[in-house]
């Protein structure tokens, strides 16, 4: 299992990738051990998706004003967003596997996943401030929003950076893979939501 102090190794490495540092490789364990160890990240993303669920939460009450069917409670809301977080911390790495090899990138896939994963979690903590200001009653709806547009825009900037750096893509195809990510999270999404939050 992840530790703390791997944790915040690999937090100071996903920074030293975002500013285009050339050994930020050395803030990674990139063996074998350590690319099943990566998924372990999630311990430490899934505390930061509370504050998602809060704000999601707020924001259906918010502007929802007559809904059509009961809002859904702050329960199946994290019920929502865990399971949602599950699948697509599996799905992406586990398409990647087989595209990769596809595009003969396979050699540099186990490094691309460690680096992955374990950068989520800085994009996690990036995404976070804007929801955590708006659930409690400091930021309006619509400039959280707007920040989380802007936050999105950096963090497919930083995703294409990884797959062009860490998995050797070249740019075109980098940004394929990044398309990829967000279809499949939109996927998940669509469909946990459909099952668990919408009415029969």
């Amino acid at each position: 299992m992840p530790t703390f102090a791997e944790a915040r190794s690999t937090l100071e490495g996903s920074i030293a990738i975002a500013r285009r540092d050339p050994k930020a490789d050395r803030f990674f364990d990139l063996s074998a051990d350590a690319f099943w160890r990566s998924f372990g990240a999630i311990m430490f993303i899934a505390p930061v998706y509370l504050i998602f669920v809060l704000a999601e939460a707020r924001m259906a009450a918010e502007l929802v004003t007559e809904p059509a069917a009961p809002l859904p409670g702050m329960g199946v809301l994290l019920v929502s967003e865990m399971v949602t977080l599950g699948l697509d911390w599996i799905a992406y790495p586990l398409a990647m596997y087989f595209i990769t090899r596809q595009f003969g990138l396979g050699a540099r896939f186990v490094a691309y996943i460690i680096v992955y994963n374990w950068s989520s979690l800085l994009v996690a903590l990036v995404m976070a401030p804007p929801f955590l200001l708006y659930a409690a009653g400091f930021l309006p709806a619509e400039l959280t929003v707007l920040l989380n547009l802007m936050t999105v825009i950096a963090v497919l900037w930083y995703r294409w950076l990884l797959a062009t750096e860490i998995l050797g893509a070249p740019g075109m195809t980098a940004a394929g893979f990044v398309a990829l990510d967000v279809v499949l999270s939109l996927f998940i999404n669509l469909s946990i939501a459909a099952a668990l939050v919408s009415p029969a």
